[in-house]
């Protein structure tokens, strides 16, 4: 199909962007009120207990489908039509949607990134998301199937939802050179920190720029942003658990290195996508991003704070059930000292080391006593996840 064929992203005439830009402003107080719906109903404490729960399941529980990926609401990509976009460009709506697809494509790419990223840090996680260097070697050599994670059987559909959703509404597929190019993610200590931050961050800007989406959406076209964003949502759950497991509360740490990791990352998207150059530039999305984002936060970080640790341990350290994945040999010294990298980093996991003194204290004190408040929380979740598996 030759390129006059191709969506690609562009903006019409400076007079037409600013009156698109007045209207969209008039509009704002019913977007703001729509972006928070959609927040307080996605992040609602249950969906989030269950959330986790499903990672929790994907490795106790490995015969039930669901846990392998999130269901979806049906909907008739076909009834998509441009009508269906409300209070903001179609022009700029096509936009977002093709910058999505370009984050979203390379999955074989991110779920080795965090196999391999996280087979020490927290190997539950890495399970869950990927493949180690080894296994990723294997697959390819034997013609096994690349996306055997729960994660990444998640993510996989997205990119082709987006394409088919932008042909819908500009009339045209859009291009598929992806100029999107991950990074390589070693498994050393630092590098894995770094990458659970630059996972989180993708996951929150992801399902906050959903939310704003679905919030500028009707009919079909709001239906399907929402299983986007309820995929984005679950990921950024998960993420967020582990790195309360990993590093304990520290809730303004965290959120500076996620706005700062997401600073970096805007930066580096108007510089690398398609229609990067007038990505930002609308004052008023700008404000219903930052909305998007201060709300997911807001739920999310009161979310954590209710996850006992007893939860957090059983979640991220019961010895998974999944299958195991096959890997190529390792000579026997290498193997020897892989086995005893796990063993360390789970000790130092389990003794909560990465953890700030004082809350680090009051956890294990609370461990030994058993604090009765956190117990019956743990039982509570505990007993929704059996309902729910129900």
């Amino acid at each position: 199909m030759t390129d006059a064929l191709l969506y690609r992203p562009a903006a019409p005439p400076e007079p037409e962007r600013r009156w698109g830009e007045w209207r969209q402003a008039l509009r704002l107080p019913v977007t703001l009120r729509n972006i928070y719906r959609i927040v307080r109903e996605d992040f609602q404490a249950g969906v989030l207990d269950e959330y986790l729960w499903s990672f929790w399941g994907f490795h106790h529980e490995p015969g039930d489908l669901h846990h392998r990926a999130r269901p979806w609401q049906k909907v008739d990509l076909k009834a998509i039509e441009p009508g269906n976009v409300r209070g903001i460009a179609r022009w700029e709506m096509a936009l977002m949607l093709n910058m999505a697809m370009e984050d979203e494509e390379p999955i074989p790419d991110y779920t080795r990134q965090s196999g391999e990223g996280f087979r020490f840090l927290l190997p539950a996680l890495g399970r869950f998301m990927g493949k180690n260097e080894e296994q990723s070697r294997y697959g390819a050599g034997h013609g096994v199937a690349w996306c055997e994670g729960a994660w990444c059987a998640e993510e996989r559909r997205h990119s082709n939802t987006l394409a088919r959703i932008i042909e819908r509404l500009m009339g045209m597929p859009p291009r598929r050179d992806n100029p999107n190019q991950p990074m390589v993610v070693t498994a050393d200590d630092a590098a894995a920190v770094r990458h659970l931050i630059s996972r989180q961050t993708t996951e929150w800007n992801a399902s906050s720029s959903y939310v704003v989406m679905a919030a500028h959406a009707e009919g079909p076209l709001h239906l399907v942003l929402r299983n986007l964003e309820r995929d984005e949502v679950k990921h950024l759950c998960i993420m967020s658990a582990a790195d309360t497991y990993l590093f304990g509360p520290r809730p303004w740490r965290r959120f500076v290195a996620l706005v700062k990791k997401g600073l970096e990352n805007f930066t580096n998207q108007k510089k690398s996508r398609s229609g990067g150059e007038v990505f930002g530039t609308n004052p008023v999305t700008a404000v219903e991003g930052i909305a998007s984002h201060l709300l997911t936060e807001y739920f999310l970080r009161r979310w954590l704070r209710t996850i006992p640790l007893l939860t957090l341990t059983a979640v991220f350290e019961t010895e998974s059930a999944a299958p195991r994945l096959l890997a190529a040999e390792l000579p026997p010294e290498r193997q020897a000292e892989i086995d005893a990298t796990l063993s360390a980093e789970r000790a130092r996991r389990v003794g909560l080391e990465r953890w700030a003194p004082r809350a680090r204290q009051r956890a294990l004190d609370q461990r030994q006593t058993q604090d009765a408040r956190h117990q019956q929380r743990h039982e509570r979740i505990r007993n929704n996840w059996y309902a729910a598996g129900r």
